[in-house]
């Protein structure tokens, strides 16, 4: 597995070098720009913690929404919708990974989330730069940082606080809609493993996430088992990495929908998968 070249950061004192390292993403896209700090305009956000309670509040307005959105009341297929969006949060910490070494800490209780107003993920809020990075403190007056000299070790420390923040939010979503937690999972995944092809894809080519994807899931935990597949196609030299998903994102039960190209039903029985799909849907 190798990772992007790692961009180089200049200190700046009085700030973490987590603050940095989100500073510089927003230099390379502003479209990967993430704040830090409490939000000013605090209506246009929810905040992390929200996101563990679906019954009323925020989270609740938001799923209903979606669900005017995409023209259905089906409370799985709005579940599985707002998965697959809240996989892509994990943008700011998949980035700095892969391109600055650097974990910041995207626990529910430190991140505002903006949607925009058609109800797709925005940008996230660090309320606190803190978090891991690779190196030592001997050179260091940063509190917030903590450093690690092992890159496995800081790779192991980005798929645990992702799996962590996302659990009570799939557990939120099976109380509210009874979507099965393996189907979440499984959109959340594959919104996690297009972070990383995306990534790549601006610094050295989308092949190169292939083996990273393939050693972030790695294990025996459900994030394991509901683990997109990535596939690489070439076309006139240029390779892109197409995925599919573990569990289905229901969109084909929408009166506009259809199967997508990533859809486990349209060719379960091609894989191998027979009719779990169906099982991971509704249990």
């Amino acid at each position: 597995m190798q990772l992007p070249a790692q961009r180089m950061l200049r200190k700046v004192k009085g700030q973490s070098l987590v603050a940095v390292a989100i500073a510089d993403l927003a230099k390379i896209d502003p479209k990967w720009c993430v704040e830090i700090g409490m939000p000013r305009d605090s209506h246009l956000w929810v905040s992390g913690l929200d996101f563990a309670q679906s019954a009323d509040g925020p989270f609740l307005s938001l799923l209903l929404r979606i669900g005017e959105r995409l023209g259905t009341k089906d409370r799985k297929t709005i579940a599985a919708s707002f998965a697959l969006r809240f996989g892509w949060t994990s943008s700011a910490a998949i980035a700095p990974f892969l391109l600055q070494r650097c974990v910041p800490d995207v626990s529910l209780s430190n991140v505002s989330l903006r949607c925009r107003k058609d109800t797709l993920f925005e940008r996230t809020a660090i309320h606190v730069p803190k978090g891991i990075a690779l190196g030592t403190t001997t050179d260091s007056g940063d509190s917030l940082t903590t450093f690690v000299s092992d890159e496995s070790a800081l790779f192991a420390s980005l798929r645990s606080q992702l799996q962590a923040q996302a659990f009570p939010v799939v557990e939120a979503l099976h109380k509210w809609s009874g979507f099965s937690t393996k189907g979440a999972w499984g959109q959340i995944t594959s919104s996690w493993a297009s972070q990383f092809v995306n990534v790549c894809d601006r610094f050295g080519g989308q092949i190169q996430a292939k083996p990273i994807v393939e050693a972030f899931f790695a294990g025996e935990d459900v994030v394991a088992r509901m683990q997109p597949r990535l596939h690489p196609v070439t076309m006139e030299g240029v390779t892109h990495l197409y995925q599919r998903r573990a569990s289905c994102c229901r969109y084909y039960l929408l009166p506009q929908g259809s199967l997508c190209a990533q859809a486990a039903r349209s060719s379960a029985t091609k894989i191998g998968y027979g009719e779990t799909w169906n099982g991971w849907e509704n249990s």
